[in-house]
């Protein structure tokens, strides 16, 4: 049963999270604007959890008495709900210690972060608060223009930025595909999906007769749902490389790879080196939007070892909002190709990755504010 105590200085909440993102989203959902962050510290599972689970964030929030009524019935309406679900969100009474700062993590330091670095920039500290990514927000803060743009009004603010943002998407370099495209990933990434759509396009819109080889690569990589995929579509599925036909643009070749692990560094190493033996030039890595940045991070570090030349993201639709994947296109050499939205393997994907990423970069509880900001500032 959860209590809650009044303080002299209003209400405490303990929250265990699994990211700084979804600590902001869920203070700024159920706590509202006025809450502090009092205290972050990493927290770990106890016996074989730690082994088997992520560490996660404890963070002590507080909300000033005036609101702490109407959180408290937040809270209690949402106890079933799936926002609280993992989270296990308790009210706490006593003494809120203030955390160590035993480490200069951005995680487990994005309170001071949010306070310190964002200090007198009203409009940085909205769009942290909204959930945008904390690099991306770096990224706009050190822009030549901002000491201009952050004295605009929000709405001219948002203007700014989705005009900054796609200049500078629009120099990322992009690659050209060949007509040997290898697709390669993390497992549970959405490959086989992601390979479904672009042969469904093959097909459908270009109206080519692609083949696929499966390459096992010294694990299994079994194909029945693919096959009969490919039979539906009339695309031809080899398992050998000595029975493939002659590739050319009218029948492209398409590689599709078993899952690479995270933890196996020659995975990905004995992938690039049968690439490399087929002269396969167009490498594709599918990455899950919807996982934290830092396992994005990880795979696109470890696709170097095959030298990935292009990037899909999946699960598009699945993300609260699109911020912290503009890094990602402007911090590496990987060309955007695609978005790819849900399970339908002949559809939703989208070349315009542009497009897609500004339609969810802004919540539309910011674009609401917007009226709120014009007529105050």
């Amino acid at each position: 049963m959860k209590e809650t105590i009044s303080t002299e200085s209003g209400k405490k909440f303990r929250l265990v999270v699994r990211s700084a993102e979804e600590a902001v989203r869920i203070i700024r959902e159920k706590l509202g604007e006025n809450a502090k962050v009092l205290s972050v510290r990493q927290v770990g599972g106890e016996g074989l959890k730690r082994f088997v689970s992520s560490p996660k964030l404890e963070v002590i929030a507080q909300i000033l008495d005036e609101d702490g009524e109407e959180a408290l019935h937040v809270e209690n309406e949402d106890q079933g709900s799936n926002s609280f679900s993992d989270t296990k969100e308790v009210l706490v009474d006593g003494d809120i210690k203030e955390t160590p700062d035993t480490s200069k993590s951005d995680e487990s330091n994005f309170s001071s972060f949010l306070e310190d670095q964002y200090s007198g920039d009203e409009k940085l500290q909205l769009l942290y608060r909204s959930g945008f990514d904390k690099s991306l927000l770096n990224s706009i803060q050190s822009w030549s223009n901002w000491s201009e743009i952050c004295k605009l009004s929000l709405a001219e603010v948002l203007k700014e930025i989705t005009v900054g943002l796609s200049d500078r998407f629009r120099k990322v370099q992009k690659q050209a595909t060949t007509n040997q495209i290898a697709i390669l990933g993390a497992p549970g990434v959405g490959k086989t999906t992601t390979l479904c759509k672009l042969l469904a396009n093959e097909v459908f819109i270009n109206k080519n007769s692609p083949n696929i080889l499966k390459v096992e690569n010294g694990m299994p990589n079994p194909d029945d749902s693919l096959k009969i995929f490919c039979d539906v579509i009339g695309a031809t599925l080899y398992r050998e490389e000595n029975r493939l036909p002659e590739v050319s643009d009218r029948h492209p070749l398409f590689l599709d790879f078993p899952g690479l692990s995270h933890s196996n560094l020659d995975d990905w190493i004995d992938a690039g080196s049968v690439l490399d033996r087929l002269n396969v030039k167009t490498r594709i890595l599918v990455v899950n939007g919807a996982y934290e940045k830092e396992i994005i991070n990880k795979e696109i570090h470890l696709a170097r070892n095959l030298n990935a030349t292009h990037l899909v993201v999946t699960h598009f639709d699945e993300m609260n909002n699109a911020t912290k994947l503009w890094p990602l296109f402007f911090d590496n050499p990987l060309s955007p190709l695609c978005i790819c939205n849900g399970q339908n393997v002949t559809g939703d994907f989208s070349n315009n990755v542009l497009n897609q990423l500004i339609t969810k970069t802004f919540p539309e509880d910011l674009y609401a504010r917007t009226s709120k900001y014009s007529k105050t500032i």
